[in-house]
């Protein structure tokens, strides 16, 4: 999996957020961004926000190391939708796993944080792969796998280390 599997530490309480906005009468929301990903803390408007940021910090570690797991769960839920894809993506041996988990949502009525988890729009569709029948390895086959968009996307909560339920819409 490709997907930050570097050792990033996050610091929600001394990053510069990206923005601050009321996303309804009622919650309030800062975007800080880490690497490519979004994170996100919702919190009450009118409310101190220091206790979510501090409760999201708690758990935003663990989260950010969980990400490739989260979108290994997501797969089956791809899988269902595009199976072409997917056959197409197993028999050629691709080891770039095709999904990132765009942000991280840490919402204020769950104390879980969800992950938006999408197809890779940087994932190459034209690939060259070996040929199984050149016992030396020197010829590759070019393929083109079936198209899937990004637009295709799904909420998965981390519910524990490498546990994971689908967010319901």
């Amino acid at each position: 999996m490709t997907q930050r599997e570097s050792a990033m530490l996050i610091n929600l309480l001394d990053a510069q957020p990206l923005g601050h906005w009321d996303i309804s009468e009622r919650i309030s929301q800062f975007e800080f961004q880490f690497d490519s990903t979004l994170v996100y803390v919702q919190y009450s408007k009118g409310t101190s926000p220091v206790p979510k940021l501090e409760a999201a910090q708690q758990n935003i570690q663990e989260a950010w190391d969980d990400m490739a797991s989260a979108c290994i769960f997501a797969e089956s839920w791809f899988r269902a939708k595009h199976p072409e894809f997917w056959q197409a993506w197993d028999s050629a041996k691709i080891i770039e796993h095709p999904l990132i988990a765009y942000s991280i949502y840490f919402l204020t009525d769950s104390y879980y944080p969800c992950y938006y988890i999408a197809r890779d729009p940087c994932f190459e569709f034209e690939r060259l792969i070996p040929d199984e029948l050149d016992l030396w390895q020197e010829d590759h086959i070019q393929i083109e796998l079936p198209y899937f968009p990004d637009t295709d996307a799904v909420a998965v909560r981390r519910i524990g280390k490498h546990q994971f339920e689908m967010c319901k819409p």
